[in-house]
């Protein structure tokens, strides 16, 4: 496996935790779910390019993929209903829409 995508998925999910912070204050409490997938993926993926072992690294992969799915459902009612303020999110939702393409990567080369 390629750690290269793993230490570039660890930056994003640093940005994330940034980024997150500033929409977890907008929306309050209710991105909670998201914000916890966030911070499993962080030190999983901080522990997979440590270690470099593959269970690790599988596991980091799939706690990625699950930030992203947990972001777009814990947001889609706001991104849906209220156009006015989607555009604050957008950083964040780039950032985390990223994750599982490194994911795939880590995995599949």
């Amino acid at each position: 496996m390629d750690m290269t995508y793993q230490v570039i998925a660890l930056a994003l999910l640093v940005g994330s935790v940034v980024t997150g912070f500033i929409t977890f204050r907008m929306q309050g409490m209710k991105l909670a779910l998201h914000f916890g997938a966030i911070m499993l993926a962080l030190l999983a993926t901080l522990a997979a390019v440590a270690t470099g072992m593959p269970a690790l690294v599988s596991a980091a992969a799939v706690l990625q993929v699950l930030v992203a799915v947990t972001a777009f459902t814990q947001l889609w009612e706001t991104l849906k209903y209220t156009f006015q303020t989607s555009p604050g999110y957008g950083a964040h939702m780039a950032l985390v829409t990223m994750l599982p393409v490194f994911a795939v990567a880590t995995v599949a080369l």
